[in-house]
């Protein structure tokens, strides 16, 4: 390995190092909570060289709220990657999302407040770069779902007076107003014997009813 290679390793290596204290911080007290001193404080370097490996705060918290969104993703992938149908994509990506959020919910919790209008994501030509893979990486799943509402209608299984990109908006709202869920809704729930995990798959099964074709259903 040259040395140029090998200080490359020592960059990389200290970067992700600057990343996973930041993180801590950002989980346990919100990003308005965090200062770039503490965190240079945390990692034992001084600003100046925190500046060197990103360029401000938001750049730093841009890059964790990444880190989930490829995880997100990569579930998801490996998820849909054996569906046969559209249907059964749509089941898996909702069935997908409830583990991420229960697995991961503090990197869920920062790309909630990524886009809670904290920041602004609507010059899409002069925003942060990070934060433009962000938005692509979303743009993915969403182009994902899409599709697979297209070919559950192709396939006869869907609805066919329904419009899939209306109905794929419609459904990242539902899935945002579920993992957003205020405290008193989930206490009258509660109060109900109704757990969140069941409630969720009770949303999903009646949102599955909904787009199904009652022509395929009446023939089985």
């Amino acid at each position: 390995m040259s040395i140029k290679e090998i200080k490359e390793q020592e960059k990389e290596q200290r970067r992700s190092y600057i990343l996973d204290a930041a993180e801590k911080l950002f989980f346990s007290r919100g990003y308005d909570g965090v200062s770039m001193d503490e965190i240079a404080n945390e990692v034992e370097l001084n600003k100046a060289t925190l500046y060197l490996y990103f360029k401000n705060k938001e750049s730093l918290f841009f890059t964790i709220v990444l880190r989930g969104i490829r995880i997100l993703n990569a579930m998801i992938e490996d998820g849909i990657k054996n569906c046969k149908t559209g249907i059964q994509i749509l089941d898996t990506i909702g069935n997908v999302y409830f583990e991420f959020i229960n697995r991961y919910p503090d990197y869920n919790r920062t790309y909630l407040y990524f886009r809670s209008g904290r920041f602004d994501l609507d010059d899409k030509k002069n925003i942060n770069e990070v934060a433009k893979e962000i938005l692509k990486l979303r743009q993915d799943t969403f182009t994902i779902t899409c599709n697979a509402i297209k070919s559950g209608i192709n396939e006869g299984m869907i609805r066919r007076d329904i419009d899939p990109v209306e109905v794929t908006v419609l459904l990242t709202l539902i899935v945002k107003g579920l993992t957003e869920m205020r405290s008193d809704f989930k206490e009258v729930l509660d109060n109900q014997g109704i757990s969140q995990y069941q409630f969720f798959v009770d949303s999903a099964d009646f949102i599955h009813r909904m787009l199904m074709n009652a022509e395929k259903v009446d023939t089985k």
